[in-house]
């Protein structure tokens, strides 16, 4: 786990502590073919916030690059590498379906340099689940080619966000 990386087992086991008893029996399941419930990753998120993060949730987005490092390995990354940032933007809303089951993402404005995303359509969301949404997007930038990619969350409600990224080309 990415937590556990970045902030050893210690910090990852008072993540784990701060979390309601209920969800935090979920968090310790291991779910290769299915994903935590939303209530779980928001739960988490808001431990994330309160622990290691100091009441701020930047370190949701730097924890999920380190996460998306680590499934972005063999084939996708070598895939990633090989294609311009384009043509993964291209397919932003079959990726958002691998890893959400619910609401769907477009694009609402491209161009050089610069991205703005709208994600709509899903329930329970919190600002960590949007920075973490943002940190993926920042380390695919990066993996593509762009230079200084910065992804911010504009907008972070329950049910819908935006996202901007800017980077060099």
């Amino acid at each position: 786990m990415a937590i556990e990386e970045l902030h050893g087992k210690d910090g990852l086991d008072r993540v784990r502590e701060a979390m309601p008893a209920r969800l935090r029996e979920q968090i310790m399941l291991v779910r290769p073919l299915d994903w935590y419930p939303v209530e779980v990753t928001a739960a988490l998120h808001a431990s994330i916030r309160d622990v290691l993060g100091g009441g701020s949730w930047d370190e949701s987005q730097r924890i999920s690059r380190v996460a998306a490092k680590k499934d972005l390995t063999g084939p996708y990354r070598a895939l990633l590498r090989a294609v311009q940032y384009d043509t993964v933007w291209d397919r932003m809303e079959r990726v958002w379906r691998q890893y959400y089951d619910a609401g769907e993402a477009r694009w609402v404005e491209r161009g050089h340099g610069h991205a703005k995303a709208e994600f709509t359509g899903v329930a329970g969301f919190n600002v960590g689940m949007w920075r973490t949404i943002a940190g993926r997007v920042e380390l695919m930038l990066e993996m593509t080619g762009a230079r200084s990619p910065d992804v911010a969350v504009k907008e972070a409600a329950s049910t819908h966000g935006t996202l901007e990224a800017l980077w060099f080309e």
